[in-house]
């Protein structure tokens, strides 16, 4: 009874599987910045509760920040997302391509770019988040 896989199979499947390593690994990036994310944004609305249950004082300001911070720590969300869904689509489209003789080296390339566009602005928005977020430290002040 014949085998189910040539050598020839194998070979395809151990270059598919090859190819899909490196996205694999930017996607536990991805999940590391998000759990990262996640974590800033619940301390965000743990601090905005506890101001309006009058648990807590709210400096001058603090408010409008506490705003603009969860607002830039959701879009960075959405931007993480959108990249890992980004490589999820390359890791599919690598794998389908090569099983069924397809040429689509562009579209990799292209789903690429477009998923470290996506972490650009997701770690851009990462970087706002915590600038709004040291606002009211006392940093490089003697008092």
């Amino acid at each position: 009874m014949p085998s189910a896989f040539g050598m020839a199979d194998v070979a395809e499947l151990e270059r598919a599987i090859q190819l899909a390593i490196a996205p694999a690994f930017l996607l536990t990036g991805i999940f590391s910045l998000l759990n990262v994310l996640a974590g800033r944004l619940a301390r965000v609305i743990d601090r905005e509760r506890s101001i309006r249950r009058d648990a807590s004082l709210a400096l001058p300001g603090e408010g409008r920040r506490l705003g603009q911070r969860a607002r830039a720590a959701h879009a960075a969300i959405g931007g993480c997302v959108l990249a890992a869904i980004l490589l999820c689509s390359l890791i599919v489209i690598s794998f389908s391509g090569i099983f069924l003789g397809l040429r689509v080296a562009w579209l990799l390339g292209l789903l690429l770019v477009a998923a470290m566009l996506a972490m650009i602005g997701a770690l851009g928005l990462f970087l706002r988040e915590i600038r709004l977020a040291s606002h009211h430290l006392p940093l490089g002040h003697d008092d």
